[in-house]
This record gives C-alpha cells, sequence and structure tokens, in this order.
C-alpha cells in the first residue's frame, strides 16, 4: 500500500499520509511522496480545497532520524541535498494554489508542525499538540518553518515556543493563532474536510488569485530564510563543522 494517498470529492481533495508505524515520521521517500501528490493537485483544476492528514491518530513525529537515505554524513553534499527535500516539500504545499487544511490527530513535532504550517489552515483534535524542539537541539527550525510561525504567532510568542520547547496543546493552538477548529479526538479529518469544502464554495479563480495575493503580502521573505536555514542545518550536521 502506498504511503500517500489521495482521495477527491466535490473540489476537496484529502490527501493521507501513513507509514504504517515508525511515528510516522518524514523520511525521503515519504517527502518525495507528499511531493508529488501536491504537483499532481497544483494542476487539477477542478480541486480548491486540499486536506492533508496523517495516520489516524498521528500526525507525523517530523524527520527520521534513522533514514540513512537522509542522513549520508559521509557525503555532506548528499546530505544537504536530502535534507533540502524538507524545503522544497513545505514550499510545494505552500505553494499549493487551493485552500489546504492540516488535519492534526496526535502529535505534529518539528518537521511534521512546520509541513502543518505549511498549510492554510489548521484544524486540531482535542488531544492534539504541536511541539517544535529543534532549538532546544542545537539546531535552526528550518524548511521555512521559522518565518512561518513568526508570522502567525508574533515574534514573542515564536521566541517562547522555540526556545522553551513549549508543548502547544489544541487550546494554546487555537488561542495562538495556530489552530482555526478544533475538533473532537478522531473526528478531526471529518472538521477538516468540511473547512476545505467551505472554501470549495468560492469560484475556483477568485480562490485562487486571492489567496496568492494574500500569501504575496506576508511571505515575501520566505524562500529566502528557509535557503538559509538550509546551509546552517547542513553546516551543523556537517563532519567538518565539528573538527
Amino acid at each position: 500500500m502506498s504511503m500517500v494517498s489521495i482521495e477527491r470529492d466535490k473540489g476537496v481533495a484529502v490527501v493521507r499520509y501513513d507509514r504504517g508505524g515508525k511515528a510516522n515520521a518524514l523520511n525521503l521517500a515519504a517527502m518525495d511522496a507528499l511531493i508529488d501528490a501536491a504537483a499532481e493537485l497544483a494542476s487539477d483544476d477542478q480541486i480548491r480545497a486540499v486536506v492533508l492528514t496523517g495516520a489516524p491518530a498521528l500526525f507525523s513525529a517530523g524527520i527520521d532520524l534513522k533514514d540513512p537515505a537522509l542522513w549520508n554524513h559521509d557525503d555532506p553534499l548528499a546530505t544537504q541535498r536530502a535534507l533540502a527535500r524538507g524545503e522544497v516539500l513545505c514550499r510545494a504545499w505552500g505553494d499549493l494554489p487551493q485552500v489546504t487544511v492540516a488535519a492534526i490527530e496526535g502529535a505534529a513535532v518539528g518537521g511534521g508542525a512546520v509541513l502543518a504550517l505549511a498549510c492554510d489552515w489548521r484544524v486540531l483534535g482535542a488531544d492534539a499538540f504541536l511541539r517544535l524542539p529543534e532549538v532546544r537541539l542545537g539546531l535552526p527550525l528550518a524548511w521555512g518553518g521559522l518565518p512561518r510561525l513568526a508570522s502567525l504567532v508574533g515574534p514573542a510568542r515564536a521566541k517562547r515556543a522555540l526556545f522553551t520547547d513549549l508543548r502547544l496543546d489544541a487550546a494554546t493552538a487555537e488561542a495562538w493563532g495556530l489552530a482555526d477548529r478544533i475538533a473532537p479526538a478522531g473526528d478531526v479529518l471529518r472538521a477538516a474536510t468540511e473547512l476545505g469544502g467551505e472554501a470549495a464554495a468560492c469560484p475556483t479563480l477568485a480562490l485562487r488569485l486571492t489567496k496568492r495575493a494574500i500569501d504575496a503580502q506576508f511571505d515575501a521573505n520566505r524562500h529566502a530564510h528557509a535557503q538559509t536555514d538550509q546551509f546552517l542545518l547542513c553546516h551543523l550536521l556537517s563532519p567538518a563543522a565539528a573538527t
């Protein structure tokens, strides 16, 4: 069974990412499959909203630290190219012309949370949470996550989330503007699809042009910042940096 599936109904597409275990972490194969899904949907003129969800009880625990395809420390360039797929992934989802909704059950941690931030809206289960532990681990928040987080919650709250490794439960995420709706646990996909359906009622051209105009006002520096993050992350993980 493919780890990424797409279902379409009445102008709304549901993309499910489910590895069937391993905390639904993002390995290189998963990133490539999600990038391909975004590319397929970007050219689908019949779809006006896209819902991204993970495993039934877990959105994603973040980057897969045990994937040898990602962590090739013997070749820093290969490591950089592999890790940069996360940036490509979040850019692909952030650039989708349709309205996007992340449906989050359980945990969205690290890269999983950054992927959710790349969507326009987030629906969290009542027991779901976001967590961004990178800075506490000595790493920058990469993949364009830092400017996205700061634009959503403001600088002070972004620093608090990153510097204190704060577990952002559903209520806090909603209060901070990271969650657009809270649903009972187990009912998140339905609620997210309903929200996406509300957006799908808009005429396609008006919806796409308006989304693009709004994003242009707030995301002008996102890609350049993400490139800087990738350079720093690669430097920190390079064997040469430890000598």
